[in-house]
């Protein structure tokens, strides 16, 4: 045989690079790791080796086929710490090793370099079903190349061709043969190497394989994290931000870029709630604060802030990188933990609400933007995250069924006709306590209300009319004693309430 070249690769092993995907190494999901070659596949699933067995504690198998993850010889390199390795013979047995780890040795965890047969698509496939948790990486740019290729489509549940009928056709507004996903993929969800110091992270293989054969963008999430110079040991994961100027609250929590171990993390909590409940008002921000909100109607939210005229400082995007709190539903959390989980890597708070009425979300925002405060301290969730529920103002006494009737009308006539018609609604006679309440309600919708009636049969009218608390002036306060209606508007805070009319919404 004769020797014409010689190609030289060199194994690093880098403590701290799997510390960017954490929270998904510690949910216990399996991993798909995608990227092309010399983009440090090998280096980030020999971390998360080292980081199951020696952290976690977990039985954790190496089948190391070409022997680059744990090194060549019979004594596998420190770098994967307490994690056992399987040496692979012949390449076309990898496959057979595989089943072997799982059958005769009990792992917890089952770690694959290179995924790039059939065969060994379906040995992963086999252990997935059977409760192991599955890291591999893969060859290709992004995960639309994995569902091209025909060796490795099983890896995101297989493709099938379907012909639909001609109503399902024109009801799904698409052609009636169309592509979807054949079974549940072998891992739940994947990273994308970019580069070196930068990843997409889709949570849910599935939702994205479906999205991508509707001919769908995708939701992933991209992280980033920055490699020391002076201590090529230490990382941290930077998100992206899209505006220039971001919160006090987003600023001082940024992870540090020394790996803090699992006691340090339990500090997080209180800071958090510490910083929301003694910083400033978020309206004296230059830039508006972003909103994450997950499904929750953004037209809802944005309405909300239309009428109590905070428009200019709250917004709503679709990027969680660039968010500053994040907005959900309780029953939706319980659904889709992975929320938390990217949450505290993003350290953002999770405002939870119980439902989408139009009460929780002005509460809701008033919470967000700091102008009402928390209550009782945060909840801390499993997982180290902040969730901060709002909860419903509950009353001090069972309320009459006069009084939830009268209540119920002030829902209605606000949500349905002030609200989106801009239109004033004059309410039924009631007793003046029951009125007091009523008004009490206009006024958490930042609404003003104005009494009429007679002393026998009193009544309430709310009018179109956006409540801002503001400090007066003494030259305005005289103003507007010239320029006041001589009816009277209740609802306001103190002597600092001003009113301007809302404005009408579209249909």
């Amino acid at each position: 045989m004769q020797i014409v070249g010689l190609t030289c690769r060199v194994g690093r092993a880098v403590s701290g690079s799997a510390e960017i995907i954490r929270d998904l190494v510690e949910e216990g999901g399996s991993i798909l790791v995608i990227g092309p070659p010399g983009v440090g596949k090998t280096t980030l699933i020999r971390e998360i080796a080292r980081m199951l067995a020696d952290e976690l504690r977990k039985r954790v198998v190496i089948v190391d086929t070409s022997n680059e993850i744990g090194g060549d010889g019979d004594v596998p390199h420190a770098g994967i710490g307490r994690a056992r390795r399987m040496q692979v013979p012949n390449v076309n047995m990898q496959h057979n090793v595989m089943i072997e780890a799982v059958e005769n040795h009990m792992p917890e965890t089952i770690i694959i370099d290179e995924i790039g047969t059939e065969l060994e698509a379906l040995a992963a496939s086999t252990i997935a079903q059977r409760g192991v948790q599955l890291v591999g990486t893969a060859h290709g740019m992004t995960i639309e190349n994995i569902i091209k290729n025909p060796y490795l489509q099983m890896l995101v549940g297989g493709i099938e061709s379907v012909t639909l009928g001609d109503e399902e056709a024109r009801k799904r507004k698409v052609q009636k043969t169309i592509l979807e996903r054949k079974g549940a993929p072998t891992f739940t969800c994947a990273v994308e190497m970019i580069s070196k110091t930068e990843c997409r992270v889709h949570h849910r293989l599935d939702a994205t394989v479906d999205a991508i054969l509707a001919g769908k963008p995708p939701l992933f999430e991209v992280r980033q994290w920055d490699d020391f110079p002076n201590d090529l040991m230490e990382y941290a994961p930077m998100p992206e931000k899209s505006h220039g100027e971001t919160s006090d609250i987003t600023n001082n929590n940024i992870m540090s870029s020394d790996i803090e171990s699992d006691v340090d993390e339990k500090d997080h909590s209180p800071t958090w709630s510490k910083k929301w409940s003694t910083s400033e008002s978020v309206i004296k921000r230059s830039s508006p604060m972003q909103v994450y909100t997950y499904k929750i109607l953004e037209a809802d939210l944005l309405q909300v802030a239309n009428v109590m005229g905070l428009e200019d400082v709250i917004d709503v995007t679709d990027d969680i990188g660039t968010a500053d709190a994040i907005l959900a539903s309780s029953s939706e959390l319980r659904e889709n933990p992975w929320i938390r989980g990217v949450a505290k890597f993003h350290q953002l708070p999770v405002f939870v609400i119980k439902s989408n009425t139009m009460a929780q979300m002005v509460k809701a925002v008033r919470m967000i933007l700091g102008l009402e405060s928390f209550g009782p301290i945060p909840k801390k969730a499993l997982n180290g995250s902040l969730d901060i529920e709002i909860e419903d103002d509950e009353p001090k006494r069972k309320p009459s069924l006069e009084e939830i009737d009268a209540l119920e009308e002030v829902r209605l006539a606000i949500e349905y006709i002030v609200i989106p018609g801009g239109e004033a609604v004059e309410l039924l006679p009631r007793r003046s306590e029951i009125i007091d309440r009523q008004l009490e309600l206009v006024k958490s919708y930042q609404l003003a209300a104005e009494k009429s009636g007679t002393e026998q049969n009193p009544r309430l009218q709310i009018l179109p009319l956006r409540l801002n608390t503001k400090k007066r002036s003494k030259s305005s306060s005289v103003s507007r004693k010239k320029t006041s209606p001589t009816s009277e508007y209740t609802g306001g805070v103190g002597n600092g309430t001003t009113v301007t009319r809302l404005p009408i919404l579209p249909e």
